[in-house]
């Protein structure tokens, strides 16, 4: 009876512990200790910023760093967690959604685990759960991330995402998202054109892999070089296989200038069977062989003109990040 009453005591006394947030030693026993990072009622503030190509709608967590929603053109907005410095194990960080204080009854609802960055952001969710992030928090419910330290294995990290003053700042962010670009730079920075065999000439599906590319040229003032390269199999003689390499390109350069694209920018190059991407014994090599590659050259340097720079409404709820680079800083 007396080792029932032992360990019933010492049962209350870790779930006292545990509400408390304090360390209990008990022979065997260690009741972890839990860091808690999240505004409150008295210093959530949410930021927004952004330009035709990317928002970041973000949250300063005091003490730790920024939550942000991160939106780039041409993709779904994803949750980063970015750390001024990361106190978290580099392994999997649970991730949950939690009731407000004001409502203890209800569950938690689970999103699963995800890794931990040593580099970067230190976590980096999927469009998915972090549209649930952005639900959750339109319900006054908190995003919540929890992991262990990384200094001592006993002692957990926890991040909450605060719901104050959300709504208002989130018809805000609605506004940046709605003018993003439908791609960005790293979806047609390296595009390419394939030809069959002998042709030199643009069909329907080159056409509309050239038309991306054309949208974004005309979008992003920072655009400084167009190089156009032209390849081919290895069938055929050198000679031969340089003239035709010369004729595609020519092709995509025509298209180009005719779209209204400045030929200042444009470069050409013809290298006939030189540098083979596959392996031109099978079929499938040769396909990949016979292209026009395209590659974008971006100088993020220059200032972006006012236009293409996000601006906040005069009655917005969310405000400027303070350490928010200008375009010409990015």
């Amino acid at each position: 009876m007396n080792a029932v009453n032992s360990q019933w005591s010492r049962a209350v006394t870790i779930i006292i512990a545990m509400v408390m947030g304090v360390v209990v030693w008990w022979p065997s026993v260690v009741v972890a200790q839990t860091m808690n990072f999240a505004g409150g009622p008295e210093n959530t503030q949410w930021m927004l910023s952004g330009n035709v190509f990317e928002c970041r709608f973000q949250q300063h967590l005091p003490g730790y760093g920024e939550a942000v929603f991160y939106h780039q053109a041409g993709q779904d907005v994803t949750f980063q967690l970015e750390p001024e410095r990361n106190l978290m194990a580099a392994s999997n960080a649970s991730i949950t959604i939690t009731p407000p204080p004001w409502k203890p009854a209800e569950r938690s609802e689970r999103l699963g685990t995800s890794r931990v960055n040593k580099d970067g952001p230190a976590i980096v969710l999927d469009s998915e759960r972090s549209n649930q992030f952005l639900h959750a928090l339109r319900e006054g419910r908190m995003p919540t991330i929890s992991h262990q330290a990384y200094y001592d294995p006993s002692r957990y990290v926890q991040i909450q995402v605060s719901a104050v003053e959300f709504e208002g700042a989130f018809r805000d962010y609605l506004l940046c998202a709605n003018q993003l670009l439908t791609m960005n730079l790293g979806q047609v920075a390296r595009s390419k054109v394939f030809f069959k065999t002998s042709e030199e000439q643009l069909d329907k599906a080159d056409i509309q892999e050239l038309e991306k590319v054309v949208y974004y040229i005309k979008n992003d003032p920072r655009v400084t070089g167009v190089y156009l390269d032209g390849h081919t199999d290895n069938i055929g003689r050198r000679y031969d296989n340089r003239q035709i390499s010369k004729r595609r390109v020519e092709a995509v350069e025509r298209y180009f200038l005719q779209q209204g694209i400045d030929s200042e920018i444009i470069t050409t190059r013809f290298h006939g069977g030189r540098y083979p991407v596959a392996d031109n014994k099978t079929v499938k090599g040769r396909n990949a062989n016979r292209r026009v590659t395209v590659r974008l050259e971006v100088d993020k340097d220059i200032p972006l003109p006012d236009a293409l720079v996000f601006k906040l409404p005069e009655d917005s709820q969310a405000v400027p990040p303070l350490n928010y680079p200008t375009s010409a800083q990015r």
